[in-house]
Protein backbone atom coordinates (compact mmCIF):
# COMPACT_ATOMS: atom_id res chain seq x y z
CA UNK A 1 0.00 0.00 0.00
CA UNK A 2 1.22 3.46 -0.48
CA UNK A 3 0.48 7.38 -0.34
CA UNK A 4 0.12 9.26 -3.45
CA UNK A 5 0.67 13.44 -3.02
CA UNK A 6 -0.29 16.15 -4.68
CA UNK A 7 -1.08 16.09 -8.11
CA UNK A 8 0.13 12.42 -8.64
CA UNK A 9 -3.26 11.90 -6.21
CA UNK A 10 -5.14 13.38 -9.05
CA UNK A 11 -5.93 10.56 -11.44
CA UNK A 12 -9.49 11.71 -12.30
CA UNK A 13 -10.46 8.55 -14.03
CA UNK A 14 -9.15 6.63 -10.99
CA UNK A 15 -11.27 9.03 -8.65
CA UNK A 16 -14.77 9.08 -11.07
CA UNK A 17 -14.13 4.94 -10.48
CA UNK A 18 -13.65 5.42 -6.82
CA UNK A 19 -16.63 7.92 -6.55
CA UNK A 20 -18.93 5.65 -8.51
CA UNK A 21 -18.08 2.57 -6.11
CA UNK A 22 -18.74 4.22 -3.08
CA UNK A 23 -21.78 7.21 -4.00
CA UNK A 24 -25.17 6.85 -4.25
CA UNK A 25 -24.98 9.63 -6.88
CA UNK A 26 -21.90 9.57 -8.69
CA UNK A 27 -19.84 13.04 -10.33
CA UNK A 28 -18.73 13.03 -13.68
CA UNK A 29 -14.55 13.08 -14.23
CA UNK A 30 -15.40 16.49 -15.60
CA UNK A 31 -16.87 17.47 -12.24
CA UNK A 32 -14.67 15.92 -9.73
CA UNK A 33 -12.01 17.81 -11.39
CA UNK A 34 -13.47 21.29 -11.21
CA UNK A 35 -14.56 20.05 -7.37
CA UNK A 36 -11.15 19.32 -6.28
CA UNK A 37 -9.08 22.48 -8.35
CA UNK A 38 -12.00 24.75 -6.34
CA UNK A 39 -11.42 23.06 -2.72
CA UNK A 40 -7.28 24.08 -3.44
CA UNK A 41 -8.19 27.45 -5.59
CA UNK A 42 -10.98 29.03 -2.98
CA UNK A 43 -9.24 27.56 0.19
CA UNK A 44 -7.96 30.22 2.50
CA UNK A 45 -5.39 28.38 4.00
CA UNK A 46 -1.64 28.65 2.17
CA UNK A 47 -1.26 24.79 1.80
CA UNK A 48 -3.58 22.76 -0.26
CA UNK A 49 -2.51 19.49 -1.36
CA UNK A 50 -4.43 16.25 -2.68
CA UNK A 51 -3.56 13.14 -1.02
CA UNK A 52 -4.28 9.74 -2.23
CA UNK A 53 -4.13 6.15 -1.19
CA UNK A 54 -3.64 3.09 -3.13
CA UNK A 55 -3.90 -0.47 -2.24
CA UNK A 56 -1.30 -3.41 -2.74
CA UNK A 57 -3.03 -3.74 -6.48
CA UNK A 58 -2.38 -0.17 -7.03
CA UNK A 59 -6.25 0.98 -6.81
CA UNK A 60 -6.89 4.19 -5.16
CA UNK A 61 -9.66 3.44 -2.49
CA UNK A 62 -9.17 6.32 -0.62
CA UNK A 63 -8.77 10.59 -1.35
CA UNK A 64 -8.69 13.64 0.29
CA UNK A 65 -7.35 17.22 0.83
CA UNK A 66 -5.56 18.51 3.57
CA UNK A 67 -5.22 21.89 4.29
CA UNK A 68 -2.82 24.11 6.49
CA UNK A 69 -1.21 26.83 7.64
CA UNK A 70 0.38 28.86 10.10
CA UNK A 71 -1.91 31.21 10.75
CA UNK A 72 -5.54 29.91 12.18
CA UNK A 73 -7.89 30.24 9.63
CA UNK A 74 -10.85 28.61 10.31
CA UNK A 75 -12.39 29.25 13.63
CA UNK A 76 -12.07 26.29 16.53
CA UNK A 77 -10.31 23.74 14.06
CA UNK A 78 -6.86 24.64 14.55
CA UNK A 79 -4.29 24.67 11.75
CA UNK A 80 -5.08 21.56 10.25
CA UNK A 81 -8.05 20.22 8.45
CA UNK A 82 -9.56 17.92 5.23
CA UNK A 83 -12.01 18.69 3.03
CA UNK A 84 -13.33 16.51 -0.32
CA UNK A 85 -13.21 12.76 1.30
CA UNK A 86 -13.85 10.18 -1.18
CA UNK A 87 -13.29 6.80 0.66
CA UNK A 88 -14.28 3.16 0.49
CA UNK A 89 -16.07 2.24 3.96
CA UNK A 90 -13.44 0.49 5.46
CA UNK A 91 -12.17 1.31 8.57
CA UNK A 92 -8.36 0.45 8.14
CA UNK A 93 -8.28 2.58 4.95
CA UNK A 94 -9.53 5.91 6.72
CA UNK A 95 -7.58 5.51 9.04
CA UNK A 96 -4.08 4.94 6.86
CA UNK A 97 -5.63 8.23 5.09
CA UNK A 98 -5.49 10.26 8.18
CA UNK A 99 -2.48 9.07 9.37
CA UNK A 100 -0.50 9.43 5.76
CA UNK A 101 -2.00 12.80 5.69
CA UNK A 102 -0.81 13.90 9.05
CA UNK A 103 2.67 12.27 8.65
CA UNK A 104 3.03 14.17 5.76
CA UNK A 105 1.55 17.69 7.11
CA UNK A 106 4.91 17.55 10.18
CA UNK A 107 7.47 15.91 7.63
CA UNK A 108 7.07 19.74 5.73
CA UNK A 109 8.19 20.81 8.77
CA UNK A 110 6.11 24.05 7.36
CA UNK A 111 4.17 24.71 10.90
CA UNK A 112 5.09 25.99 13.80
CA UNK A 113 4.27 22.53 15.69
CA UNK A 114 3.66 19.27 15.03
CA UNK A 115 -0.28 18.33 14.45
CA UNK A 116 -2.02 15.36 15.73
CA UNK A 117 -5.40 15.83 14.77
CA UNK A 118 -7.21 16.60 11.41
CA UNK A 119 -10.57 17.90 11.16
CA UNK A 120 -13.38 17.31 8.51
CA UNK A 121 -14.53 17.52 6.04
CA UNK A 122 -14.86 20.99 6.38
CA UNK A 123 -13.66 23.97 3.98
CA UNK A 124 -13.00 27.38 4.48
CA UNK A 125 -14.55 28.59 1.92
CA UNK A 126 -18.34 28.86 1.52
CA UNK A 127 -18.17 27.90 -2.41
CA UNK A 128 -17.42 24.22 -1.12
CA UNK A 129 -19.87 22.29 0.44
CA UNK A 130 -18.91 21.03 3.91
CA UNK A 131 -19.93 17.79 6.43
CA UNK A 132 -20.33 13.91 5.49
CA UNK A 133 -24.18 13.45 4.88
CA UNK A 134 -25.08 10.91 7.99
CA UNK A 135 -27.35 8.91 6.84
CA UNK A 136 -28.50 7.86 2.91
CA UNK A 137 -31.40 10.23 1.69
CA UNK A 138 -32.82 10.20 -1.82
CA UNK A 139 -32.73 14.22 -1.70
CA UNK A 140 -29.60 15.48 -3.34
CA UNK A 141 -28.12 18.92 -2.46
CA UNK A 142 -26.08 20.23 -4.76
CA UNK A 143 -23.09 17.88 -5.90
CA UNK A 144 -23.27 16.13 -2.10
CA UNK A 145 -23.51 12.27 -3.09
CA UNK A 146 -25.65 10.60 -1.05
CA UNK A 147 -23.31 8.49 1.89
CA UNK A 148 -23.89 5.75 2.98
CA UNK A 149 -24.27 4.11 6.76
CA UNK A 150 -21.43 1.57 5.98
CA UNK A 151 -18.78 4.84 5.76
CA UNK A 152 -20.53 6.33 8.51
CA UNK A 153 -19.86 3.51 10.44
CA UNK A 154 -16.32 3.02 9.01
CA UNK A 155 -15.73 6.07 10.33
CA UNK A 156 -16.58 5.21 14.27
CA UNK A 157 -14.75 2.26 13.86
CA UNK A 158 -11.21 3.87 12.39
CA UNK A 159 -11.33 6.30 15.44
CA UNK A 160 -13.45 9.10 14.39
CA UNK A 161 -15.03 11.63 16.89
CA UNK A 162 -18.23 13.56 16.42
CA UNK A 163 -16.85 17.40 16.31
CA UNK A 164 -20.28 19.02 15.09
CA UNK A 165 -23.61 18.53 13.53
CA UNK A 166 -24.89 21.16 10.77
CA UNK A 167 -28.59 20.61 10.30
CA UNK A 168 -30.53 20.62 7.32
CA UNK A 169 -34.43 21.20 7.40
CA UNK A 170 -36.54 20.69 4.33
CA UNK A 171 -39.30 22.04 3.95
CA UNK A 172 -42.86 21.45 1.89
CA UNK A 173 -45.64 24.19 3.04
CA UNK A 174 -49.00 21.97 3.42
CA UNK A 175 -51.54 22.06 0.61
CA UNK A 176 -53.37 25.04 1.57
CA UNK A 177 -50.72 26.94 1.73
CA UNK A 178 -47.74 28.86 3.75
CA UNK A 179 -49.69 30.38 6.90
CA UNK A 180 -47.36 32.80 7.59
CA UNK A 181 -48.53 36.17 6.75
CA UNK A 182 -49.33 37.55 10.07
CA UNK A 183 -46.20 36.90 11.52
CA UNK A 184 -44.32 38.16 8.54
CA UNK A 185 -45.87 41.49 8.98
CA UNK A 186 -45.70 41.97 12.26
CA UNK A 187 -41.56 41.80 11.80
CA UNK A 188 -41.27 44.10 9.29
CA UNK A 189 -43.47 46.67 10.57
CA UNK A 190 -40.92 46.34 13.78
CA UNK A 191 -38.23 46.22 11.95
CA UNK A 192 -38.41 50.16 11.33
CA UNK A 193 -35.90 51.78 8.83
CA UNK A 194 -35.13 48.79 7.11
CA UNK A 195 -35.69 47.97 3.16
CA UNK A 196 -36.09 44.79 1.67
CA UNK A 197 -35.15 43.56 -1.47
CA UNK A 198 -35.20 40.67 -3.70
CA UNK A 199 -31.75 40.91 -6.02
CA UNK A 200 -30.63 38.48 -9.08
CA UNK A 201 -27.08 37.73 -10.09
CA UNK A 202 -26.02 42.26 -11.38
CA UNK A 203 -27.02 43.07 -8.53
CA UNK A 204 -25.21 40.60 -6.40
CA UNK A 205 -22.01 40.80 -8.13
CA UNK A 206 -22.43 44.90 -7.66
CA UNK A 207 -22.96 44.27 -3.55
CA UNK A 208 -20.70 41.62 -3.10
CA UNK A 209 -17.86 43.88 -1.01
CA UNK A 210 -20.97 44.62 1.10
CA UNK A 211 -22.45 41.12 0.97
CA UNK A 212 -19.28 40.03 2.32
CA UNK A 213 -18.51 42.47 5.07
CA UNK A 214 -22.17 41.64 6.82
CA UNK A 215 -21.12 38.10 6.60
CA UNK A 216 -18.20 38.70 8.41
CA UNK A 217 -19.48 40.59 10.95
CA UNK A 218 -22.08 37.66 11.29
CA UNK A 219 -19.97 34.59 12.14
CA UNK A 220 -16.67 35.35 12.73
CA UNK A 221 -17.43 34.57 16.71
CA UNK A 222 -19.16 31.46 15.31
CA UNK A 223 -17.19 27.81 15.58
CA UNK A 224 -16.16 26.84 11.57
CA UNK A 225 -15.96 30.37 10.81
CA UNK A 226 -13.33 31.66 8.40
CA UNK A 227 -13.56 34.98 6.62
CA UNK A 228 -15.14 35.54 3.29
CA UNK A 229 -13.73 37.88 0.64
CA UNK A 230 -15.54 40.23 -1.98
CA UNK A 231 -14.34 37.45 -4.81
CA UNK A 232 -16.09 34.65 -3.24
CA UNK A 233 -18.93 36.87 -3.45
CA UNK A 234 -18.46 37.35 -7.10
CA UNK A 235 -17.56 33.82 -7.82
CA UNK A 236 -20.95 32.89 -6.30
CA UNK A 237 -22.96 35.40 -7.92
CA UNK A 238 -22.04 34.57 -11.17
CA UNK A 239 -21.34 30.92 -11.28
CA UNK A 240 -24.30 29.59 -9.19
CA UNK A 241 -27.05 28.98 -11.64
CA UNK A 242 -30.43 30.86 -11.27
CA UNK A 243 -28.97 32.63 -8.08
CA UNK A 244 -31.09 35.44 -5.67
CA UNK A 245 -30.82 37.25 -2.44
CA UNK A 246 -33.41 38.88 -0.37
CA UNK A 247 -31.22 41.41 1.32
CA UNK A 248 -32.42 43.60 3.87
CA UNK A 249 -30.27 47.44 3.85
CA UNK A 250 -30.98 50.33 6.19
CA UNK A 251 -28.98 53.56 5.05
CA UNK A 252 -27.52 51.50 2.22
CA UNK A 253 -25.54 49.31 4.77
CA UNK A 254 -26.89 45.50 3.92
CA UNK A 255 -27.63 44.19 7.45
CA UNK A 256 -28.91 40.68 6.49
CA UNK A 257 -29.29 38.64 3.56
CA UNK A 258 -30.03 35.31 2.93
CA UNK A 259 -29.33 33.85 -0.50
CA UNK A 260 -31.25 31.22 -3.05
CA UNK A 261 -31.07 28.61 -5.62
CA UNK A 262 -33.51 26.96 -7.72
CA UNK A 263 -32.61 23.77 -8.54
CA UNK A 264 -33.95 20.07 -9.54
CA UNK A 265 -33.22 16.76 -8.48
CA UNK A 266 -35.09 13.16 -9.26
CA UNK A 267 -37.69 14.36 -7.13
CA UNK A 268 -38.93 17.22 -8.63
CA UNK A 269 -38.21 20.84 -8.27
CA UNK A 270 -36.94 22.48 -4.93
CA UNK A 271 -35.14 25.78 -3.64
CA UNK A 272 -32.50 25.89 -1.38
CA UNK A 273 -31.67 28.80 1.38
CA UNK A 274 -27.58 27.99 1.69
CA UNK A 275 -26.05 31.42 2.65
CA UNK A 276 -27.15 33.87 5.20
CA UNK A 277 -25.87 36.95 7.43
CA UNK A 278 -27.45 39.04 9.23
CA UNK A 279 -25.26 41.82 11.40
CA UNK A 280 -24.63 41.53 15.33
CA UNK A 281 -26.83 44.93 16.00
CA UNK A 282 -29.90 43.25 14.87
CA UNK A 283 -29.32 39.61 15.95
CA UNK A 284 -32.43 38.59 18.12
CA UNK A 285 -34.45 40.95 17.01
CA UNK A 286 -36.88 39.12 14.21
CA UNK A 287 -34.60 39.76 11.38
CA UNK A 288 -33.53 36.43 10.11
CA UNK A 289 -36.91 35.35 10.68
CA UNK A 290 -38.35 37.88 8.55
CA UNK A 291 -35.43 37.07 5.82
CA UNK A 292 -36.66 33.42 5.77
CA UNK A 293 -40.56 34.28 5.68
CA UNK A 294 -40.17 36.34 2.72
CA UNK A 295 -37.45 34.41 0.78
CA UNK A 296 -39.73 31.40 1.29
CA UNK A 297 -42.71 33.26 0.36
CA UNK A 298 -41.12 34.23 -2.98
CA UNK A 299 -39.64 30.89 -3.80
CA UNK A 300 -43.31 29.05 -3.63
CA UNK A 301 -45.17 32.25 -5.20
CA UNK A 302 -42.50 33.71 -7.55
CA UNK A 303 -39.97 30.64 -8.06
CA UNK A 304 -42.55 27.86 -8.21
CA UNK A 305 -40.42 25.86 -5.92
CA UNK A 306 -43.05 23.57 -3.82
CA UNK A 307 -40.23 22.48 -0.99
CA UNK A 308 -37.16 24.30 0.78
CA UNK A 309 -33.72 23.49 2.09
CA UNK A 310 -32.89 25.67 4.73
CA UNK A 311 -28.75 25.26 5.60
CA UNK A 312 -26.19 25.15 7.29
CA UNK A 313 -27.05 25.56 11.01
CA UNK A 314 -25.28 24.09 13.85
CA UNK A 315 -26.27 21.54 16.26
CA UNK A 316 -25.95 23.89 19.27
CA UNK A 317 -27.53 27.32 17.74
CA UNK A 318 -30.28 26.57 19.57
CA UNK A 319 -32.16 29.42 19.48
CA UNK A 320 -31.94 29.00 15.40
CA UNK A 321 -32.72 25.76 15.28
CA UNK A 322 -35.94 26.12 17.62
CA UNK A 323 -36.85 29.31 15.36
CA UNK A 324 -36.71 27.43 12.28
CA UNK A 325 -38.59 24.46 13.46
CA UNK A 326 -41.37 26.58 14.82
CA UNK A 327 -41.52 28.20 10.72
CA UNK A 328 -41.51 24.61 9.03
CA UNK A 329 -43.80 23.34 11.60
CA UNK A 330 -47.22 22.76 9.37
CA UNK A 331 -46.55 20.82 6.11
CA UNK A 332 -44.28 17.77 5.93
CA UNK A 333 -40.43 18.49 7.20
CA UNK A 334 -37.59 16.47 7.26
CA UNK A 335 -34.59 17.00 9.19
CA UNK A 336 -30.90 15.98 7.89
CA UNK A 337 -27.88 15.80 9.54
CA UNK A 338 -24.03 16.88 8.41
CA UNK A 339 -21.52 15.52 10.44
CA UNK A 340 -17.92 17.05 11.02
CA UNK A 341 -15.20 14.66 12.65
CA UNK A 342 -12.19 14.80 14.23
CA UNK A 343 -9.08 12.40 14.15
CA UNK A 344 -6.40 11.89 16.44
CA UNK A 345 -3.54 9.48 15.46
CA UNK A 346 -2.87 7.57 17.92
CA UNK A 347 0.65 8.01 20.31
CA UNK A 348 3.70 5.80 18.76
Amino acid sequence: MSRVIGLAACDWYALKCLDERISVVGRTQEQLEQRVTAACEHSATEHNVPIAWKDESGEIVAFCIVHFDKQRKVNGLGSAYFSTLIVVPVASVLQQLMRCAIEYINSTRLLPRRVSDLVGPIHSSFLIERGLRTFESDFNVFSLPSNTIELTDALVQAGFRKEKDLVEIVFQPPAQGYQQHALEEKLTQRLTGIEFHHYGQDELVARSQLLADCYNQSWERNWGYSPASKEQFEIASRNIKNISALVAEHDDKIVGFTMFAPAMNEQGLYGRAFFTGVAPEYQRKGLSIALTLKLTAIALSKVGRSRISVSWMLEDNVMVLRTMRHLTRDGICHERAYRIYRYTAPVE
